[in-house]
């Protein structure tokens, strides 16, 4: 069946697309005073302290710059802040740039940072990245442009707290509509599910865009956004297509493509407070029927990496010795039957117990969703996938309103992502233990492993983390993808980075495509 979807899929843009390009204006390829990128969902938000998406991450870095960053290969690097320093096991202090301003004119001082801050522990705010910051005790202004982060106890990746946009003291209720940063962009306009228009912000710290608009372009249908990028309707897309498409796109001689392997981790999560889901014999018969292979190489056609952890297998944390779960129809139908499951009537029709597997409307997420519904057919298992649109989705899962979900994970870097998606303290909304995992010696060693900063101890402890992960099965593991960035090749200077973000955008040159 999936075959056959694939094949529809390519004689549809043998026949149609010809007839695009025949009506594509020449302006189109040639214009050079605004980039339109094409997305697959609106933005959940606009307030870097409210988001948790990708999309709405992605648009945020034009608007809102944070004191660090990581640059294209995952190096930490300053962007508002001018010098940090830690002073002492509790200390971070920042002095941050002068003469930066926001978007309406004010300049950015140490009162902006410190306010950022205490907002999203407001509990009036409901900032789902609070939870970032439970070890911060006071903020300490020095002075107009340096303040000091007094922690409660020591943190080795409290670095990456630093990492949220920064907004103005003065914001108001009305700030998702008109959201005011320090970044590159300022907002324009927003059409939901049509478009999100920025402009270059001229009195910018850094060097100001060379072209005249930035337009994100809301498409759902993947269809239309290729056909848009193949016309010149679209000049950029990045992850937003099936890789069976990618033949076609290399051909074209206006399009340029460059891949580059991410840290974006793709995972099936479990409910753990499901009555079926919480026996562990359950999770891992799913685990022993679901067929990685296949999937990598004819759906994905080899853009993703297998992984059976969080961490790339480079990773100084990674630990290369986990318990692997094979593919193996016999064993997860033991295991089923171990777990008190029996199948009603043996090859018969009749289903074991039936499950729903929550995704978004993405067509490759619905694609495969499909293959894995099928394959867990194969135990016994009734899979019914449910799709959404994006926002629909993303509340259920942060809610726990769902029993099996796929989602990606965006950007890991340091390890101590562990504690904030595991640990008992983090259950979801508030934090990001979607699942309800609970295991009072993973949340001892991931304590553990945050306070002390020297490296070897840390490996031990997440290495160990990962070895009992490995065993209890909160999550499938599956791979890590490969960015994959196409775009006309009027653009110039374009970076892939490997945390799939798209601020390279803003230092790109635009040219006459050749």
């Amino acid at each position: 069946m999936e075959f056959l979807k694939s094949t529809f899929k390519v004689l549809l843009f043998v026949i149609i697309i010809p007839f695009i390009l025949l009506g594509c204006s020449k302006k189109e390829y040639s214009r050079t005073d605004h980039i339109i990128v094409a997305l697959d969902s609106n933005p959940t938000q606009l307030d870097p302290r409210l988001s948790q998406d990708s999309v709405s991450n992605q648009i945020q870095r034009f608007l809102f710059s944070p004191l660090l960053s990581f640059d294209k290969d995952g190096k930490i690097i300053l962007v508002l802040a001018e010098k940090w320093e830690q002073t002492d096991q509790l200390s971070h202090t920042i002095k941050i740039k002068e003469n930066v301003y926001f978007h309406n004119g004010k300049e950015l001082t140490s009162e902006d940072i410190k306010y950022t801050f205490q907002s999203l522990k407001d509990p009036l705010l409901g900032s789902p990245k609070s939870s970032m910051l439970k070890d911060l005790k006071e903020i300490q202004l020095n002075s107009r442009y340096k303040l000091t982060f007094i922690l409660k106890r020591p943190s080795a990746s409290f670095s990456e707290c630093l990492m949220i946009g920064i907004v103005p003291k003065s914001t108001s209720k009305g700030f998702q509509q008109k959201p005011i940063g320090t970044g590159p962009f300022k907002f324009s306009q927003y059409k939901n599910d049509e478009t999100l228009e920025l402009i270059p912000f001229k009195r910018y710290f850094g060097k100001s865009a060379n072209f005249k608009k930035l337009i994100f372009k809301i498409i759902p249908e993947e269809t239309i956004r290729i056909l848009e990028l193949e016309s010149g309707g679209v000049d950029f897309i990045q992850n937003g297509f099936s890789p069976d498409l990618l033949p076609r796109l290399e051909k074209n001689p206006n399009l340029k493509i460059l891949k580059r392997l991410g840290t974006n981790f793709s995972y099936i999560g479990f409910n753990l407070e499901d009555p079926i889901l919480s026996n562990k014999l359950v999770r891992k018969a799913i685990a022993h029927a679901i067929n990685k292979k296949p999937i990598v190489k004819y759906i994905l056609k080899d853009l993703v990496v297998p992984s059976n952890t969080l961490l790339q297998h480079n990773h100084w944390a990674h630990n290369p010795n986990l318990e692997k779960y094979k593919h193996n129809i016999q064993y997860a139908n033991e295991l089923l039957d171990q777990a008190g499951y029996i199948d009603p009537d043996g090859k018969g029709p009749l289903p074991r117990f039936s499950l729903t597997f929550k995704t978004s409307q993405n067509e490759l997420r619905r694609r495969i969703a499909t293959v894995l519904a099928d394959q867990l057919s194969s135990v016994g298992i009734k899979i019914k996938v449910r799709s959404y649109e994006w926002g629909t989705f993303f509340g259920d899962i942060r809610k726990g309103n769902f029993q099996l979900y796929s989602l990606t994970w965006v950007g890991i870097s340091d390890p101590d992502i562990y504690r904030f998606i595991f640990h008992s303290n983090f259950f979801s909304p508030k934090g990001l233990n979607r699942g309800k995992y609970k295991n009072p010696l993973v949340d001892k060693l991931l304590e553990n492993a945050s306070l002390n900063q020297n490296k070897d101890y840390r490996k031990e402890k997440y290495q160990l983390v990962q070895k009992i992960l490995a065993s209890d099965l909160p999550y499938i593991n599956l791979w890590h993808g490969v960015n994959v960035a196409i775009f006309n090749k009027k653009i110039k200077g374009y970076k892939v980075y490997q945390n799939e973000d798209l601020i390279s955008l803003s230092k790109i040159t635009v040219g006459k495509n050749p």
